[in-house]
């Protein structure tokens, strides 16, 4: 058995060159065994697979579309990812050049869903982004994001954010990478600090207030709202914490079968600095007519 390591995070270069060296051994794809960021793995050369006939692949070569697949299912959480990709190469190879094309393959199907999911979750950082601001050593304001994906993505959202916000100094956090913007050049760190996550910031006030003033209970749709902000998500939005006591205010009878839960920010806190907002979200009060009468002798 081949005992294979990706260190690297999302690690499609590093699966490309291993799975490029172990299909020119002719190792298939049954005596592999891949792990993600384990350490001690068997180096390739010093295996006694390097005794496998070799069989020359110069000419063998894949589309780019399976590349670019490859590329984007390997940034999935799935600790089988790896060995499906070279499951799929070594087919392709093998078997049949056009594997891609068979929908109803369960290789193919389950790489089509880890794509699928990769790509849904790249999206949703462009919506569910929330910036903090904080000063620089200079007395720049810098803006500061913690956010939590649910897979490998923060690569594919970063053309949209140095696009969207070219002006600006900011850091995306996430807990493998952080991405840093100084207004020209865009910067990789791996494992970053979250401690450098403010706890708050005097725009984020604003904001939950105005969350909770543009919020209509006579429009309140509870299924389709998590079908749009799936609560998997809460945890990166600030004013998902007002959403359970928003609801509960417009249809009181249902209080007690409340279908939502309050969100659990896993966003790094420091309880010292913690606003009365963030600590209380009853205190954010609806605005408009319906406070009005509330608020009526």
């Amino acid at each position: 058995m081949q005992t294979l390591s990706i260190r690297e995070k999302p690690g499609f270069t590093e699966w490309r060159d291993l799975a490029r060296d172990l299909l020119q051994r002719e190792i298939p794809p049954e005596q592999t065994l891949w792990e993600c960021g384990a350490q001690g793995a068997l180096a390739l050369g010093s295996t006694p697979c390097a005794e496998t006939r070799e069989k020359a692949i110069s000419s063998f070569r894949v589309s780019r579309t399976f590349l670019e697949l490859c590329e984007l299912a390997s940034r999935h959480q799935d600790d089988q990812r790896y060995a499906l990709l070279y499951r799929l190469l070594w087919r392709l190879h093998h078997e049949d050049r056009r594997l891609l094309a068979r929908a109803t393959d369960d290789d193919v199907m389950t790489l089509a869903r880890l794509v699928k999911a990769v790509r849904r979750d790249a999206y949703k950082i462009k919506a569910f982004v929330r910036f903090r601001e904080v000063k620089n050593p200079h007395g720049e304001p810098c803006y500061v994001c913690w956010y939590q994906p649910e897979h490998y993505t923060l690569e594919l959202a970063l053309p949209f954010f140095t696009t969207r916000f070219r002006n600006m100094r900011w850091s995306l956090m996430t807990p493998y990478r952080a991405a840093h913007w100084d207004g020209e050049a865009l910067t990789l760190e791996d494992n970053p600090d979250p401690s450098r996550y403010p706890a708050f910031d005097e725009v984020e006030r604003y904001w939950l207030q105005y969350y909770a003033s543009i919020f209509n209970p006579a429009r309140l749709k509870v299924k389709a709202m998590s079908g749009q902000m799936p609560q998997k998500y809460w945890k990166n939005l600030p004013e998902a914490a007002l959403i359970p006591e928003l609801i509960r205010r417009a249809n009181p009878t249902q209080s007690s079968v409340n279908p939502l839960r309050p969100a659990r920010n896993t966003a790094p806190q420091r309880e010292s600095e913690t606003p009365p907002e963030r600590a209380d979200p009853q205190s954010i009060r609806p605005s408009g007519l319906r406070a009005a009468k509330s608020d009526a002798p």
